[in-house]
């Protein structure tokens, strides 16, 4: 197994973490040196090892090893003294705090040109000579502070440029992610009064004859928009992260699954910078913890298996990432077996999930999706990663929350891939508003396909539900006056019906009228309320009035 993985953009924010580390055990070698007459404190010895460790953990995944050993071999002293192996004095502190300035400068080095190298001879001749000589750096040596370390220690002079840290300008700020959850609910707010802000100038057009006037509070409602609109952008990009983050903790699950199956598996990473809300990517992880497993369990051949169908013996996995209009693309991809329709259609039959005939009339595509059902599998064994319950059903019932969908591809021999496409953001969307028996509604825009006027004729009743045709395609109809309680009298010589899709279902909406395009901020519904068939949550809207989001899975699945 192996990923392509490029550090180059790491470079900034791994400099700005180990720089923090640096600051910290600097911080604890001060007070453990305060406290040493009293004694070595094993607690701040041990707090100093973890943030070495951490730093040469950090060290290793970027490919730094002169760095890393070097850290490796402060952790070591620091090891032997939390022991009693050496004895705190002038000697060992000069030599840690020689080793942080060295650190220091060889990290901004490698901030300005990451080519340079490293080169810790000195403070590693420093480390073996206190090594070497244990007892000879004892307590009373702290007299030779002031006049600097015994001669047989290699030492470094502090130079007033290793200092410069103290001065250094830090280009990153860290910031409670719930004060950024903050900020955008004050965002929110402010959408929803320049939404009232347009309404109020609606209602001035009619009332108001001094055209002037109008005019300069148009201007006036217009920048402020503009300016909502730029707040509005800042603080989404300030709240997005690239997927890399998720993405690179799957190289170790791949390695794993992949030696507990006896399979070689090669992991590619694909559009690692694409970027998303924080909120979405906190959420993604688990889909693709068992699409993963899913593909290398079911989907990926054993080498023997893939040298007799003549492909390579390593499968490949590839994790895919890219940005489409207001979404984000995410695709798990294996060149393995594949999925087979009719083998899923007999499985569906036989364990009662469908009717046969109406397993007949089901195509390729909906048979596909049969593998979201949940208990549904193609095997007929349990395994570690398979079966007990947790499937795919999991990822389909995270996806839908999320206002995504989630598509497969398959072919057999070839392999399978399998799309998720997901909102950007959770907190502010774009939304078709309509208006259904006096009560406006939003639609998210990412289901909406379009939006049609057909004749009241053109809808037909087939027994179980209407339908019309589209372009020569029969497209389902749900009455939203109906589906919600609240009709409103019979059919009208025309009828709106907006276009929607969840998955490989599509259906249309009709609706009494379009209101039209706006941006909604999405406000959770109470717990207390339990589920809400065909609702996902509610908006406020310029005129203080509450709408309900319509849950457009929910409606199709029906």
């Amino acid at each position: 197994m192996s990923g392509e993985c490029d550090f180059s953009a790491l470079i900034g924010d791994f400099v700005e973490d180990a720089g923090g580390h640096l600051d910290a055990v600097e911080g604890f070698l001060l007070e453990l040196e305060r406290r040493a007459p009293a004694g070595c404190d094993g607690e701040l010895v041990t707090l100093i090892q973890g943030h070495l460790h951490t730093l040469k953990g950090n060290s290793g995944m970027m490919g730094l090893s002169p760095l890393q050993q070097y850290v490796h071999r402060l952790e070591e002293v620091m090891k032997e003294t939390g022991a009693g192996t050496l004895t705190l004095g002038g000697a060992l502190f000069g030599a840690l705090y020689g080793g942080i300035n060295a650190l220091r400068s060889a990290l901004f080095r490698f901030a300005q040109t990451p080519d340079a190298g490293f080169d810790f001879a000195v403070e590693e001749a420093a480390l073996e000579a206190l090594r070497a000589a244990p007892h000879s750096v004892t307590r009373a040596s702290a007299e030779a502070t002031s006049e600097g370390t015994p001669e047989s220690l290699p030492s470094r002079s502090a130079a007033p440029a290793e200092f410069g840290y103290i001065t250094q300008k830090s280009s990153t700020l860290k910031v409670n992610f719930e004060k950024l959850d903050e900020l955008l609910n004050l965002m929110g707010e402010l959408v929803i009064q320049r939404t009232a802000l347009a309404t109020l100038e609606k209602r001035l057009r009619e009332q108001v004859s001094d055209r002037e006037l109008l005019n300069a509070f148009n201007e006036t409602s217009q920048l402020i928009g503009k300016s909502t609109d730029d707040l509005r952008q800042s603080i989404m990009k300030v709240r997005m992260l690239p997927v890399k983050s998720v993405f690179q903790r799957f190289q170790r699950l791949v390695r794993d699954l992949s030696l507990a199956h006896g399979k070689e598996v090669r992991l590619k990473l694909e559009g690692e910078e694409t970027e998303l809300d924080k909120t979405v990517l906190d959420e993604i992880g688990e889909p693709l913890l068992h699409l993963i497993r899913n593909a290398v369990d079911h989907g990926l051949e054993t080498p023997a298996e893939r040298r007799a169908r003549g492909k390579e013996a390593c499968g490949t996995l590839t994790l895919r990432a890219r940005h489409e209009s207001n979404h984000i693309v995410i695709q798990v991809c294996d060149d393995g077996r594949g999925m087979d329709p009719e083998e899923i259609r007999k499985k569906a039959v036989a364990r009662g999930v469908l009717e046969p005939e109406a397993a007949q009339a089901m195509s390729e595509a909906e048979l596909l999706q049969l593998v979201f059902v949940p208990g549904f599998s193609t095997r007929s064994e349990v395994t570690e990663t398979s079966g007990r319950g947790i499937g795919l059903d999991v990822v389909k019932k995270i996806v839908s929350s999320l206002n995504g969908i989630i598509e497969i591809e398959s072919r057999v021999g070839r392999g399978t891939t399998f799309t998720m496409m997901l909102p950007l953001t959770l907190a502010i969307i774009s939304a078709l508003m309509v208006e259904v028996a006096g009560e406006t509604y939003a639609v998210p825009l990412s289901g909406v396909l379009e939006s049609v006027q057909v004749q009241g004729e053109e809808c037909h009743d087939t027994g179980n539900g209407e339908v019309i045709m589209l372009r020569d395609r029969v497209l389902p109809l749900y009455r939203l006056d109906r589906f919600f309680g609240r009709e409103n009298g019979g059919e009208r010589e025309q009828e709106y019906v907006v276009v929607v899709a969840s998955g490989d279902k599509k259906g249309g909406l009709v609706v009494d009228r379009l209101v039209g395009q706006q941006e909604i901020v999405i406000k959770g519904l109470d717990d207390y309320l339990g589920e809400l068939p065909g609702i996902s949550g509610g908006t406020v809207l310029g005129d203080g009035r509450v709408s309900l989001i319509v849950d457009i899975p929910s409606i199709l699945g029906r």
